[in-house]
């Protein structure tokens, strides 16, 4: 007969319960319930890392590290991730995203400036305003929101 205890969750049980607490109209969360969470967010994890790795592998078939290029390009060309094109936006320079803000402004491309190829994420937040809001991040590069059109 085959055991129905379940295997042991790779994600905290605890802080999953938590999660699904804090919804306003939850009062009590089933054991079992949490457990099915945690197993469907593990298969979810994995499916789009394996996704991850296969984009991975065809931009470079000897390449053995997973980056977050190759995180950001699956969401970005999958309709299956739609939900997480906010979360993880494709990265640019600050060159290119300067090119994109002058061609949305009318203004030419002549004044190039000197700077360093500093890597930035863009998203499409559409509260921000016209110019596009930066941030700076620990990792010391810079987060750009550029606004949908």
């Amino acid at each position: 007969m085959a055991s129905t205890t379940p295997k042991a969750a790779h994600l905290p049980i605890g802080r999953i319960n938590t999660i699904m607490k804090s919804s306003s109209d939850v009062e009590n969360v089933g054991k079992d319930s949490v457990i099915l969470m945690s197993k469907a967010a593990e298969l979810f994890i994995r499916k789009l890392v394996v996704d991850s790795f296969n984009c991975m592998r065809q931009d470079d078939p000897s390449g053995k590290t997973l980056k977050y290029q190759n995180l950001a390009t699956v969401v970005q060309n999958s309709n299956k991730y739609h939900f997480l094109k906010d979360m993880t936006p494709m990265k640019i320079t600050v060159r290119e995203y300067k090119r994109i803000m002058a061609r949305k402004n009318g203004k030419c491309d002549d004044e190039e400036e000197e700077e360093d190829e500093e890597t930035v994420e863009v998203s499409s937040d559409s509260g921000s305003d016209e110019e596009g809001s930066v941030m700076s991040s620990r990792s010391s590069r810079s987060v750009i929101s550029v606004p949908s059109d």
